[in-house]
């Protein structure tokens, strides 16, 4: 699947239902009871990390805040709330 983010186009590989769920788990402790845990929002990250497929080299040139920017974005296609792989 092709997804658009930092002005460039990213080739990731799609998410299966159980990776998905595992997401949403991690995601539904992150942001608990209204606060967000900073170190599970980037267990997210990392595990978007692990599933896509980016390798250090899609990302060796960005800011960690690009980084964070990319794999936030990706996580958000995977979780159904974006339709960025359509190029929207």
């Amino acid at each position: 699947m092709i997804i658009k983010a930092l002005g460039k186009e990213y080739n990731i590989k799609e998410i299966t239902y159980k990776e998905r769920r595992e997401l949403h788990r991690i995601n539904a402790k992150a942001f608990w009871d209204g606060k967000v845990d900073p170190d599970n929002y980037y267990d997210i990250l990392e595990k978007v990390y692990e599933i896509s497929g980016i390798e250090e080299k899609d990302v060796s040139n960005l800011s960690m805040v690009d980084v964070d920017t990319l794999l936030q974005e990706i996580f958000t296609v995977y979780m159904g709330l974006s339709k960025n792989e359509d190029g929207d």
